[in-house]
């Protein structure tokens, strides 16, 4: 867990769809990213301890009931309900506070302090916690990041195509396919130099044995 955040609130954002800040995690899309950051061994719990994935779910059955409930279970589970989407959807996304608490360490790794959301730059870039976190766990689990990005990617590369045919454009969607694109680049090429590094130990650990013998 990283540092404190600046007092979350959980309000209604005034985009449409996918607000620009913060994103939904309750769309194709979102579920893929979520269960990459998930195969990367990052716990999906809020602040006070509960379980992020249960209370998107939670929102989905809550969304007819007063606002103040709303409120209350976004507050408990880190998440934040933004304007009901083209398609009817309630769209979810994480709170800033939560991102913030999730995946920032900024005693050790100071450049952590520039993520203030879900698009943060500094959430998945290269150097980020999501791309340092890539190189410390297993292959299986980095290919399941790797797999899960890419279908995220898909999603919004085919998304954009839609909006662009039809004269659209969303400069928050583009911004979120750059970043995921960014995230993916940096954890393949962390991956390929952390495989180098382990052939050239194993080589050398071969000749120092044949020079024993």
């Amino acid at each position: 867990s990283g540092a404190p955040g600046g007092g979350g609130g959980v309000g209604l954002a005034s985009a449409a769809d996918d607000d620009d800040d913060i994103r939904s995690v309750n769309n194709a899309k979102g579920e893929a990213e979520l269960e990459a950051i998930a195969a990367l061994g990052f716990p999906l719990v809020s602040r006070g301890g509960h379980d992020i994935l249960a209370g998107i779910r939670d929102f989905k059955i809550q969304r007819t009931l007063q606002t103040a409930t709303l409120l209350n279970s976004g507050l408990k589970y880190g998440l934040q309900e933004l304007q009901q989407g083209s398609g009817g959807q309630f769209n979810i996304g994480l709170s800033p506070d939560a991102v913030v608490f999730l995946f920032a360490d900024v005693q050790n790794f100071p450049s952590d302090a520039l993520i203030k959301n879900y698009t943060s730059n500094a959430l998945w870039g290269d150097g980020g916690p999501l791309v340092r976190r890539s190189e410390q766990v297993t292959p299986a689990q980095r290919n399941k990041t790797l797999e899960k990005l890419a279908k995220s990617i898909k999603l919004r590369e085919d998304q954009a195509k839609k909006l662009n045919k039809n004269g659209g454009g969303n400069k928050g969607h583009d911004h979120m396919l750059d970043v995921l694109k960014e995230c993916e680049s940096a954890i393949r090429f962390r991956a390929e130099a952390l495989a180098q590094r382990e052939k050239e130990t194993e080589d050398l650990m071969k000749g120092l044995s044949q020079m024993a013998v």
